[in-house]
């Protein structure tokens, strides 16, 4: 929300989410719990910082392992781009890949690993979002990391999704409840899990500013809904200019 924030600062107008919605989408810990308090489905997490597992590595592990289990994956809270992200089978996995985290951020968390596919969606709007059809990533490695989404270009996309139509439905409704209840605008990709076993869905985190590049998801998503990409610019910049004259009806005296 840095960016955000002095462009606010300069009263210029800009795409994408303000101040607070930048914030939450960029913390891990913070999204989860807003997600939780409007009731949108999650995988079970811990998060430590990193003074703690400086202080207590054995601790901390022995609860991972009690609460969560394997595999599981730990993060960087406050990073995107699968950055400094890894899955851990074991002891031995979860202690390197916790360093690795704490390498890029105070706060690490650690998420329950479950059988699933990634599903994808993208959301357009201000006060009255509309989702995309949903998309399926199959990952070349072992899970969606850096390298699978930037350098071997062997993951496949498949658009619309191959899941049933409840499925998708449900996808897009909880795509649109947490662009809300974390305060976006313009523009977010949603990701989520489809648990194999029981069908169930996941939200795994928001990108409110997803990427647009000839292999990007949220591009393509519009695509298949019926929304090209000059058109998607378009709308794009009319969302940033309304947001903008929105506020300029906020009174900031008495």
């Amino acid at each position: 929300g840095t960016l955000q924030g002095m462009l606010e600062m300069a009263n210029v107008p800009y795409v994408g989410c303000g101040v607070l919605g930048a914030a939450l989408g960029m913390d891990k810990e913070k999204m989860k719990i807003v997600f939780q308090a409007v009731g949108l489905p999650i995988v079970d997490y811990l998060v430590y910082r990193r003074n703690e597992w400086e202080r207590s590595p054995e601790t901390i592990m022995d609860e991972i392992e009690q609460d969560l289990g394997y595999p599981c994956f730990v993060k960087p809270v406050n990073l995107g781009s699968s950055v400094g992200i890894n899955k851990a089978h074991e002891r031995v996995e979860l202690e390197h890949a916790i360093h690795v985290a704490a390498e890029y951020d105070r706060k690490i968390i650690i998420e329950r690993g479950i059988n699933c596919r990634e599903l994808e969606c993208a959301v357009l709007g201000n006060d009255e979002p509309i989702a995309s059809v949903a998309g399926e990533v199959i990952a070349s490695n072992e899970f969606y990391d850096y390298n699978a989404k930037y350098i071997d270009n062997k993951s496949q996309v498949i658009i619309p999704a191959d899941i049933p139509q409840a499925t998708a439905e449900e996808v897009r409704r909880q795509a649109v409840k947490a662009f809300v209840a974390l305060d976006l605008s313009g523009l977010a990709r949603v990701d989520f899990f489809l648990e194999k076993e029981t069908g169930r869905v996941y939200i795994n985190e928001v990108n409110t500013l997803p990427g647009f590049t000839e292999i990007s998801m949220y591009p393509k998503l519009w695509e298949a809904s019926g929304l090209p990409y000059p058109q998607l610019l378009d709308r794009l910049i009319e969302l940033a200019v309304e947001r903008h004259q929105d506020k300029q009806r906020n009174r900031t005296s008495r």
